[in-house]
This record gives C-alpha cells, sequence and structure tokens, in this order.
C-alpha cells in the first residue's frame, strides 16, 4: 500500500496493543488492522522487536518529561508521575517492553536521568546509584501491582465475613494519584535519609 508509512503502523500497531494486550500483539495482528499483508508490513518494521521499539517511543513522546526544577526531590517524584502515566495509558506496552528487554533511544535518556536525579542528591556515588535502582524497582512493582489490582476480581462477601479489618481495606474509598504520591514520596525520602545515615556512619 502506497501510503503505509511508520506513522501509520505505529497508530495501528498501539490500537491493537490497547485492544488485545500483549498476548494478541502480532505481526499479523497489526497487518491485519492496517488492511494489508504481513508482507507489506515487513517492508517498513524488520521483525516484532522492531514494531514494539516503534510503540515504546511512541509512548515516551506521548509523555514528556517535566522539565527540571533544580530540586532533585521534586524532580524525582515528577518523573515517577511521568512514568506511572506511561505505563496506566498502555499497560500492554510496558509487558511487550519487558518481554522483548526493548531498550530504545527514548528509554534510556529516562533511565541516565533518574540516576543523575539521585546523583545530584548529595549521597555519595555509590549510595545514590544504590538508592536510584531500589526505588526505581520498587516504583516499578507498584505500578505493576496497581494494574494487576484494576483487573483483580474481589473476593466473595461472605469471605470477608470473618476478616472485618481486611473487609475494611476492600471497601476503603481509595484515591489512587494520592496514595501513589503518598507512598512515592515516602519511598525516596526515606530510603535518601537512611543511606545518608549510613554514610555519614561510614565517615564519622
Amino acid at each position: 500500500m502506497a501510503d503505509l508509512d511508520l506513522e501509520r503502523i505505529t497508530a495501528a500497531a498501539l490500537r491493537v496493543a490497547d485492544r488485545d494486550g500483549a498476548e494478541g500483539f502480532t505481526m499479523r495482528a497489526v497487518a491485519d488492522e492496517l488492511g494489508v499483508t504481513s508482507t507489506a508490513l515487513y517492508r517498513h518494521v524488520d521483525d516484532k522487536r522492531g514494531l514494539i521499539a516503534l510503540l515504546v517511543d511512541a509512548v515516551v513522546t506521548e509523555h514528556a518529561l517535566p522539565a527540571p526544577t533544580g530540586d532533585w526531590l521534586e524532580d524525582l517524584w515528577q518523573m515517577a508521575r511521568t512514568m506511572r502515566a506511561m505505563s496506566l495509558s498502555h499497560p500492554a506496552v510496558s509487558d511487550l517492553r519487558r518481554g522483548h528487554q526493548i531498550w530504545s533511544t527514548n528509554v534510556l535518556p529516562i533511565t541516565e536521568r533518574w540516576m543523575n536525579l539521585w546523583n545530584q542528591s548529595g549521597l555519595p556515588l555509590h549510595a545514590a546509584l544504590r538508592g536510584a535502582v531500589a526505588t526505581s524497582l520498587a516504583i516499578t512493582g507498584i505500578v505493576d501491582e496497581e494494574l494487576l489490582i484494576r483487573g483483580m476480581q474481589l473476593p466473595e462477601e461472605a469471605a470477608l465475613t470473618w476478616v472485618p479489618n481486611a473487609r475494611l481495606a476492600f471497601d476503603l474509598d481509595r484515591d489512587e494519584d494520592e496514595d501513589f504520591e503518598l507512598v512515592v514520596r515516602s519511598l525516596i525520602e526515606g530510603v535518601h535519609a537512611r543511606l545518608q545515615a549510613e554514610a555519614d556512619r561510614a565517615t564519622a
């Protein structure tokens, strides 16, 4: 098809990922979405990994990172919020990126910026890198769990009769955005304080 280009392919691939999830994302499904043959699609994209890389870059571009404020704590929070927005807007893309180990040109700068902000925290280099990796893993886990819970079936009412405190938790009217901010800010501040204390003891 003469008007088939990377922009149109990426848009179709994103529709397939959002609709069918990571399990249903195939080159054939994207070709069908475009109304072309798989052969026509392969003329523009080498393979499935190449197609996923296009998706990842599209999602990163869709959610531009906020401009730095000069306050490393605030900048880390803003980054965490943006990365969560990327995952929640297109969950299948996050699954595909991890499953196929995609490190596109738009992904690595996010990692670099996260590490750089931790290096601005005043911690020794090794401690700053340790804090950066630990908090990144924890925040990724929080977002992944949030996605799982959204699709989870709650326990039967009868099962909650004998666990009154758990029942209160299931009935809680939560603000997911506020809870995410509470946990992430506490996580970053707490990890930094602990690493700073360790560094101070080591130099005392």
